[in-house]
């Protein structure tokens, strides 16, 4: 038998929901205010190179150095190697990770568009050629793990070409690291390797991660707080963290009907 007692619980749990999703919208509208402010700064600062000899509607622009802790030393972006940053790099998109079925395809949609919850990976390697990852949309549940694998952001992207489903790629740096900090971070996403995906996002997180977590964790473990807001990690925290900033961005816009791909990049010495 259902208790009065039972049901005022039942209640008090669901108006406490309802009031977390409407303060999570809230502020992520107001994080994707800033994320803009952000994304627009750095395209103000670029100076264009010119097309992709052999891709079509793909426009590069080199992004000039204009603050203190932008590193240029390392690895930004590779024309030639399609190579994104360099160790401990994350990057992120507002794709959509559930397009294609049905019931979630609208709302994951609209989160992944506003709020950067596509996904999240972090760069392991100085040479940017390996990431760690932890994916929840395999087709194969055992592979919804943490896992070490080749950061082909961009080979994955030239291959779709016009049907690129990422409508923005974003390169982010972490600032002022020392090669210490860099390999606390590495050796945190590690030892996680093999471990689940977090479904719940809130709970079980001694065990399991989902991909921004396992990215925010990381720098935490070096001491680096990259969570704008100290609540569940979206792509948005991290942008507007005021210990990250933005070194490549890949925007996807509409020219006569078609895709065109511009690729911005901070300068390298």
């Amino acid at each position: 038998m259902i208790t009065k007692k039972f049901l005022r619980f039942i209640k008090h749990t669901l108006l406490i929901i309802l009031g977390l999703g409407l303060i999570f919208f809230i502020n992520g509208f107001y994080e994707k205010a800033i994320v803009n402010d952000k994304i627009e700064d750095f395209k103000a600062r670029a100076e264009y190179i010119g097309p992709d000899e052999n891709l079509k509607n793909v426009h590069y622009y080199r992004v000039k150095k204009e603050y203190d802790y932008e590193d240029v030393s390392r690895n930004t972006f590779t024309i030639d190697e399609r190579i994104i940053g360099s160790k401990t790099d994350v990057i992120i998109t507002n794709r959509n990770p559930m397009r294609g079925v049905a019931v979630l395809d609208p709302l994951v949609g609209f989160l992944s568009k506003n709020f950067f919850v596509g996904h999240a990976t972090i760069n392991s390697r100085d040479d940017g050629r390996m990431m760690y990852e932890v994916l929840g949309n395999a087709s194969t549940p055992e592979y919804n793990k943490v896992v070490e694998s080749l950061n082909d952001w961009m080979m994955v992207e030239d291959q779709l070409q016009e049907k690129s489903e990422s409508p923005i790629i974003i390169g982010l740096r972490i600032k002022n690291t020392t090669e210490e900090d860099r390999d606390k971070m590495i050796e945190y996403a590690n030892n996680q390797l093999g471990k689940g995906y977090n479904y719940t996002f809130l709970f079980n997180r001694h065990h399991t991660f989902y991909c921004t977590d396992l990215v925010s964790r990381a720098a935490k473990h070096a001491g680096i707080n990259i969570n704008y807001d100290h609540f569940a990690t979206t792509g948005n925290d991290i942008i507007i963290s005021k210990n990250t900033y933005i070194f490549f961005l890949r925007e996807t816009i509409i020219v006569d009907g078609e895709k065109v791909f511009n690729v911005y990049f901070l300068e390298q010495e």
